[in-house]
């Protein structure tokens, strides 16, 4: 059951060619958020892997601008799939978008192939953002798309994200 209370307003999903036990692992290890994603620099959390009630505070860069967003662990299902709630965050987000959330899947294709799935969740707070949701949404989902393909890059190859600041 789901912890999750806002709509599904993304669903993106990438194959990546590792088993789900790695890709979870990589994915829920805190330590490693600034080598596949774009935007994460420094990452604040208890312990180095996800769980439900930690709380993780990432220092980010975001369209060049510097800034926080606290999310919280709130549900993990084996090694299928992990919920997360934006608490908070210095970039507005928040402001604009309720119950702003994410559920992270992790679906065996093979022996050596995951089907990792990002399900985005947020209500628009009032009229006029509900008539921005379309452009709210294609910004968002480029940025998934960006975090998806450094995750599979890291994963698959050791790579980590040049568009990431700190890894240039």
């Amino acid at each position: 059951m789901t912890k999750l209370t806002a709509p599904l307003q993304l669903d993106q999903q990438i194959i990546i060619n590792a088993t789900p036990e790695k890709v979870w692992t990589v994915f829920n290890d805190q330590s490693l958020l600034t080598k596949w994603t774009q935007d994460v620099q420094y990452s604040q959390f208890e312990q180095k892997m996800a769980a439900p009630g930690q709380l993780r505070k990432n220092e980010c860069i975001v369209n060049g601008k510097k800034g926080t967003i606290e999310t919280r662990c709130v549900s993990m299902t084996g090694q299928e799939r992990a919920e997360f709630i934006v608490e908070k965050d210095t970039f507005g987000m928040t402001k604009m978008l309720q119950n702003m959330s994410f559920a992270a899947e992790f679906h065996s294709l093979d022996s050596n192939k995951t089907k990792f799935v990002m399900k985005s969740h947020y209500k628009p707070k009032n009229f006029l953002l509900n008539l921005m949701n379309g452009f709210i949404k294609k910004k968002m989902g480029k940025e998934v798309d960006i975090m998806l393909i450094g995750l599979k890059n890291y994963i698959e190859k050791g790579a980590v994200n040049k568009l990431n600041p700190i890894n240039q």
